[in-house]
């Protein structure tokens, strides 16, 4: 809500209250990154894992590795959507940040392959789709492009990434 005065309050005071609560770590470090700091979120999000009656410790590594990647630090981020995946083999998050990130990188064919293992388990999203028109262009399919930017226009026509594959931005 923006009130970030009083979330920084409120998460102190549910901090003092049960400090080593890894849920309670879990949202005040997704708080901190929010607010642009890093090194604190980093650092909740960390606790929270080491907690070994945590459950969802998955859930926490894929958030540490969006929040690491909005600090454009890509090889925590891949460290850490990896940790999630030993956890979760099918978490959506890390399957989807990890392709993307392998396709940065040129490794093309595992970007696809984690893409497909996403796809099998979940609904194509604009930027899945996305992804996968991109993959396949860099891998000359042209078929498979033609197959998923159909898809894209027809499932997300007004999204970003429909706009961008219409422009023809592809990286």
């Amino acid at each position: 809500l923006k009130e970030n005065t009083l979330a920084q309050e409120s998460f102190e005071r549910a901090l003092r209250l049960a400090p080593t609560d890894p849920d309670t770590q879990h949202n005040y470090a997704w708080f901190l990154c929010q607010t642009k700091r890093y090194v604190q979120a980093q650092d909740y999000f960390m606790r929270a894992i080491a907690n070994p009656l945590y459950s969802r410790a998955w859930k926490t590594w894929s958030a540490a590795g969006e929040c690491a990647l909005a600090n454009q630090q890509t090889q925590e981020a891949t460290r850490y959507f990896e940790s999630a995946l030993r956890l979760q083999p099918d978490e959506p998050v890390a399957l989807l940040q990890l392709a993307e990130l392998r396709y940065r990188a040129g490794i093309v064919e595992q970007a696809l392959a984690l893409l497909q293992r996403l796809h099998a388990r979940n609904e194509p999203t604009a930027a899945s789709l996305w992804l996968a028109v991109r993959i396949e262009r860099r891998l000359q399919n042209q078929a498979n492009q033609n197959n998923y930017a159909d898809q894209l226009r027809r499932r997300f026509p007004s999204s970003t990434e429909s706009q961008q594959l219409q422009r023809g931005v592809y990286d």
